[in-house]
C-alpha cells in the first residue's frame, strides 16, 4: 500500500476533487521551453525551474522561499484544505521535487502520480492541449520544516557520521567519475563516503514505482542498513534526489534530507573533497 503515490485509475475516479499540476521540466542539455505533448484535464503549471525557484542563486532549480511558495501556490488557487497530485511527463522525474518541495512546506496532503503523464498516456486517458484557469486566489499557508533541504556544510559535516549514509541518484558511470556531467564546469565523481542508487533503478520501463519489496532490497544493497538513522540524498541538482527521498518515504524511513545544490554545487567548489 503506497503512502504518497496515486494510480492513474485513482485520479480518473477523483478528478473533479483534487488539484492536479503538471511538475515537468527540461532535462539538463536539452533545448528549449518545456512543452508536454497534452495536459491531464484539469491540471495547472508547476514551474520548477522559475517561478519556484531561488532567483537570487547561481545554482540551478534550488529551493525558492516561503513567501513565494506561498504566494505562488495562492495565487495556483490552492487551499490548505486541498489534495494535490503532482506529475510530470516521463514517469518520474521531477514530480517527486514538487512533492518534497510541499512536505517541506508543512504541507501533507500531496501525492505523485504513479508513472505521470507517460503512463496516463498509455493507458488512452483523455489529455487536453491547455492547462486549466485559476478561478479563484488559495490560502494556502507555508509553515517550513527544518532539515528537508540541506545546504554543503551539513552535507561536509554529516560525511564522517556513521549514522548518516548520502545516496546520490545520478547514473553509475557519473558517480564513478567515468561519464560526464550536463553541466560545464563540474568535476567528476562523487562525495565522499556516499553510495550510488540511480532513480532510473527504482522505476519500471513504464516509468512507475517499482513495488516495496523490490524498493527496500534496492536500498539494502545501497548501503541502507539498521545502523543508519539519517539519509540524506543528491542528484545533478536536486530534481531525481527527491525521487530516492519518496522511495525511502515509501519504505518508512522518516529522517530523511535533500542537498537542494546537489552535484551542480559540490562539483564545482575546489575546497571540497570528491571521491572517485
Amino acid at each position: 500500500m503506497t503512502k504518497n503515490l496515486k494510480s492513474a485509475q485513482w485520479l480518473v475516479e477523483n478528478l473533479s476533487n483534487v488539484t492536479v499540476l503538471d511538475a515537468g521540466i527540461v532535462k539538463p542539455g536539452e533545448q528549449g521551453a518545456y512543452s508536454p505533448d497534452g495536459v491531464i484535464p484539469g491540471a495547472l503549471r508547476f514551474d520548477i525551474s522559475t517561478a519556484l525557484s531561488d532567483d537570487n542563486s547561481t545554482l540551478p532549480n534550488m529551493m525558492c522561499s516561503k513567501n513565494v511558495f506561498q504566494a505562488e501556490m495562492r495565487q495556483l488557487g490552492i487551499n490548505s484544505s486541498d489534495t494535490v497530485i503532482v506529475y510530470d511527463d516521463k514517469g518520474l522525474f521531477s514530480a517527486a521535487r514538487a512533492w518534497w518541495m510541499f512536505k517541506s512546506m508543512g504541507f501533507d496532503q500531496v501525492y505523485v502520480l504513479d508513472g505521470g503523464l507517460k503512463h496516463w498516456r498509455a493507458l488512452g486517458y483523455k489529455l487536453v492541449s491547455e492547462y486549466a484557469l485559476v478561478e479563484h486566489v488559495g490560502n494556502f499557508t507555508a509553515t517550513p520544516r527544518d532539515n528537508y533541504f540541506i545546504d554543503k556544510e551539513c552535507v561536509l559535516k554529516s560525511i564522517k557520521c556513521p549514522e548518516t549514509l548520502l545516496l546520490d541518484a545520478r547514473g553509475s558511470k557519473r558517480f564513478k567519475g567515468v561519464g560526464s556531467e550536463p553541466r560545464e564546469g563540474m568535476r567528476s565523481g562523487h562525495i565522499p563516503n556516499s553510495s550510488n542508487l540511480p532513480y532510473t533503478s527504482v522505476l519500471t520501463d513504464e516509468g512507475v514505482l517499482k513495488p516495496l519489496t523490490e524498493l527496500k532490497e534496492l536500498l539494502k544493497g545501497a548501503g541502507v542498513s539498521e545502523s543508519i538513522t539519517t539519509l540524506q540524498f543528491s542528484c545533478g541538482s536536486g530534481i531525481t534526489a527527491c525521487i530516492l527521498a519518496l522511495v525511502a518515504f515509501e519504505c518508512g524511513y522518516t529522517s530523511l534530507q535533500v542537498y537542494d545544490g546537489s552535484w551542480s554545487e559540490w562539483g564545482q567548489l575546489a575546497d571540497y573533497p570528491v571521491s572517485v
